[in-house]
């Protein structure tokens, strides 16, 4: 897996997992396959192809880095209203948990249920 050095720029601007996988995409595509002399050389299709990919690379890290942390957030919010806010997480483990039914007819619904399956096992055989 050798690009040519012209397109070191561009490579550079990539993670090296990502140039491996462009590499590979280049030589299996579909459409018109590329060999490796083909790929190796200063080729038009080769270096709009990893202008792309370091377009599609740039646009993903700029998306992520759109999300906020939380403490950020809570600084944000302090300095709007100019009063300390705290964020009350007193009850973050319950309401985070899931809660489980609570039945008090358990007895009720296994008789149905056994009822049920006996029927059922009476009708297959």
């Amino acid at each position: 897996m050798k690009f040519n050095k012209a397109y070191s720029d561009l490579i550079n601007k990539l993670p090296p997992s990502l140039t491996k996988e462009a590499w590979k995409r280049l030589l299996s595509r579909k459409k018109s396959p590329m060999t490796e002399e083909e790929a190796s050389t200063i080729n038009p299709i080769v270096e709009l192809f990893l202008r792309h990919e370091v377009n599609r690379y740039q646009k993903k890290l700029k998306h992520q880095r759109k999300s906020w942390p939380l403490d950020n957030l809570s600084n944000i919010y302090n300095n709007e209203t100019s009063t300390k806010i705290s964020i009350d997480m007193v009850n973050q483990e319950s309401q985070t948990q899931d809660t489980v039914p609570i039945c008090e007819h358990e007895e009720e619904i296994s008789c149905r249920v056994k009822k049920k399956l006996d029927s059922l096992s009476f009708s297959a055989l």
